[in-house]
């Protein structure tokens, strides 16, 4: 896929690294020359302009990509009015970072209905860790729905490895059953192609689950 990423701060930087590293085509966007010589070599491909002006924004791939990402959040000013300059070049897809209530309702106003907080996002999923031990990934589907990796718990250690079973005692599916790296179950291959049979849990592997937050919580106090 094809990304633009504007503003290589912390957060664009951060994103436009890793998109370039799971083998995205990205173009990294900043005013700075020091910024895009600095990152040149660990983002597809970089540019310093000046995307708050018209003419040098029609410069970049406004038809072509996938999606423009304004990363800016300590400049409400410039990031609006990028934001609102991609909206009226017909970006198909755009999301920009705000910072702020007012920044975004600012940019929801002006249609910019995808929107991220870096740091309020970054902090809830720090929150929910900090009261979940044993959990080392949690990802949000929905505000209830979740998806997380954790050790398995000492109670369940030399137990029989059923994920029906599972599923049918704590609501909780079994997404994949991790040792060593090596994956041993996952829920996306065919039963059949997978030696479960004798399988027990073994200290230190890994379970990848789905399901409510609240049967989560439970499922962790045993």
């Amino acid at each position: 896929m094809n990304f633009v990423a504007i503003g290589l701060g912390n957060f664009g930087a951060s994103l436009a690294k890793t998109l370039t590293s799971m083998g995205h085509d990205v173009l990294g966007v900043d005013i700075s020359h020091e910024k895009v010589e600095f990152f040149k070599d660990v983002i597809a491909n970089t540019i310093c302009l000046d995307a708050t002006d018209p003419h040098t924004l029609k410069l970049l791939p406004l038809k072509e990509a996938d999606a423009f990402v304004v990363c800016i959040g300590d400049d409400f000013g410039v990031s609006v009015k990028i934001s609102a300059l991609l909206k009226k070049l017909g970006v198909k897809k755009i999301i920009s970072r705000e910072s702020s209530s007012i920044h975004l309702t600012v940019l929801n106003s002006l249609g910019v209905k995808n929107t991220i907080n870096p740091e309020w996002e970054s902090a809830r999923v720090l929150a929910q860790l900090l009261t979940l031990p044993g959990i080392h990934n949690l990802f949000s589907i929905t505000e209830t729905l979740k998806m997380v990796d954790l050790t398995v718990p000492e109670f369940m250690v030399g137990e029989k490895f059923s994920p029906m079973a599972f599923k049918e005692n704590t609501h909780l599916k079994i997404v994949a059953l991790k040792r060593e790296s090596k994956i041993l179950y996952s829920s996306s291959q065919p039963r059949e192609d997978q030696d479960v049979a004798d399988l027990v849990y073994l200290p230190e592997d890994i379970l990848v689950l789905i399901g409510e937050i609240k049967d989560i919580r439970k499922f962790i106090r045993g």
